[in-house]
């Protein structure tokens, strides 16, 4: 089992995300299917996978897109992937540890303070303003930490995991939408969320040497 604080290690993934211009929301919503599954195993340093278990968790119907989408998060540095190609034995992943070392970008202070400290409910983590109005809107932009939208996911008796998916993508986008607009109020984006399913844009498929060039053969194709 790996030593591994829950709060650190997402908060320093976040940031990385964030800082990385080659993510797209399907390796966001990838990784956190990963990451589900790790967390679900106590942080066990080798996953046995079931490619079919991540695809729905990630809510991919393309074996090539979740197969383009893994190559990326392998190359990288997000995780390590071994494909299995015997139909007995799974494929198996190595997830990197991120912000419990002094080597990785947000492996800082500031992180260590949020892990040991748990908010309250009517805690501001945002500075305080001179102008109440603004302050009220900045509150609505965007949630305190992910802690506050598991919090209304499960007042709302949504998944957990959607709370996940719903924090990770906004958050690596800075809170904005689409057309570069920024968030107005992140409560109803959220069911906005909910309502209309996380779908993935499927890009044209990319092709990936090894073994994604042959997709009929079942045993020629990572499990």
């Amino acid at each position: 089992m790996e030593k591994v604080n829950y709060i650190i290690h997402l908060n320093a993934v976040f940031e990385r995300f964030n800082n990385d211009e080659r993510i797209k929301q399907g390796h966001i919503t990838l990784y956190l299917a990963f990451f589900q599954k790790w967390n679900r195993e106590f942080f066990k340093k080798m996953l046995t996978i079931n490619r079919q278990f991540i695809m729905e968790k990630a809510k991919f119907k393309s074996k090539t897109t979740y197969h383009n989408y893994l190559k990326d998060l392998n190359d990288w540095g997000y995780l390590n992937y071994f494909p299995s190609f015997h139909p007995a034995r799974g494929s198996k992943v190595r997830m990197s540890i991120f912000g419990t070392t002094s080597g990785t970008t947000t492996g800082t202070q500031a992180y260590q303070k949020m892990a040991n400290s748990v908010p309250e409910p009517g805690q501001n983590l945002v500075p305080s303003y001179k102008h109440k109005t603004k302050e009220n809107l900045n509150k609505q932009a965007k949630p305190k930490n992910e802690l506050a939208v598991l919090i209304f996911f499960k007042e709302n008796n949504w998944p957990e995991m959607e709370g996940r998916k719903f924090y990770a993508y906004y958050h690596a986008k800075k809170w904005k939408l689409q057309r570069g607009l920024n968030v107005r109020n992140w409560k109803s984006q959220a069911k906005n969320f909910v309502e209309n399913g996380y779908e993935i844009r499927h890009e044209a498929a990319r092709p990936i040497s090894g073994y994604l060039s042959n997709m009929r053969k079942s045993y020629n194709e990572p499990l």
